[in-house]
């Protein structure tokens, strides 16, 4: 239900990009089906079993909350690390928090770097890659800046 509550959400998707189910068949976003949001997580455990890439949840101490999620878009010496979360939490931390621990797995299961591809007007992610220590490289993907840090 939480992966759903999120992505139905416009805000969500803004800066999010297309997105496509374990077959390359295309989803659509924001979500408008509990459905959709199961295909997305159908995608990152296919990933996770070919062993490029997947996705934690991020769920508040209670237990009861689903906040968003966090991962990787790959498992090379230099990771891409992404995330998504549910506007209802913006602001209390938790992406840091959950950013910060998974740099410190990445790091401990050998990554040298992390890097992010972060559009320009996405300022609360751009926030969030300085503050983890991240460094903007000038570089642009697809209409997103490349930020990288060394751990």
């Amino acid at each position: 239900m939480g992966m759903f509550e999120m992505w139905r959400q416009p805000l969500v998707q803004q800066f999010s990009g297309a997105a496509d189910d374990e077959f390359q068949n295309e989803i659509p976003m924001p979500a408008k089906t509990h459905h959709d949001s199961d295909r997305l997580i159908g995608f990152w455990l296919k990933a996770l079993k070919d062993g490029w890439g997947f996705r934690w949840a991020i769920i508040k101490n209670d237990g009861d909350n689903f906040v968003g999620h966090i991962g990787f878009n790959s498992l090379l010496e230099c990771s891409e690390i992404a995330f998504h979360m549910n506007p209802d939490f913006w602001g209390n931390g938790f992406m840091y928090e959950a950013a910060a621990a998974a740099i410190a797995w990445r790091r401990d299961n050998g990554a040298t770097a992390i890097e992010a591809y972060i559009e320009p007007e996405n300022a609360r992610s751009i926030a969030l890659a300085l503050r983890l220590g991240m460094n903007d490289t000038s570089t642009l993907v697809d209409n997103a800046r490349r930020y990288q840090m060394s751990i």
